[in-house]
């Protein structure tokens, strides 16, 4: 029942953190091209705070929660960015009259739902 717990209220945390006010203008317009960075990273740090909320209250304070929200932040920074590249680079991808806009937005919340999952892995094996 933990490990059901904690993953759903970290996917909830990333739902609060991506589709609701907590996502600034400031943030969004940042994302789209992947620059300037500090707006992601302060981006990443709203998922972060919400997730080490949850994981503290799961897990307490440990050398092991400390690593998954320094995992949990470098890794949201990282794809954020990576996606926003891509869209400047491939116009097209701004568009989502377009498939590919679609792809590549399956593929980044993927590659955050995989993160989500290692991080509750982890967490409950200790």
């Amino acid at each position: 029942m933990q490990k059901e717990l904690l993953l759903i209220s970290l996917f909830f945390c990333h739902w609060l953190a991506d589709y609701t006010h907590l996502s600034t203008m400031w943030m969004l317009n940042a994302k789209k091209l992947g620059k300037p960075l500090f707006p992601i990273f302060v981006h990443a740090g709203v998922h972060t705070t919400l997730m080490s909320v949850v994981l503290w209250w799961i897990i307490g304070f440990n050398t092991l929660w400390i690593y998954l929200i320094l995992f949990q932040w470098g890794t949201h920074f990282l794809i954020d960015v990576c996606k926003g590249r891509m869209n400047g680079w491939f116009p097209m991808l701004q568009n989502p009259a377009n498939k590919a806009y679609w792809i590549i937005f399956g593929f980044d919340q993927l590659l955050h739902a995989l993160v989500i999952i290692f991080m509750a892995y982890y967490a409950l094996l200790v």
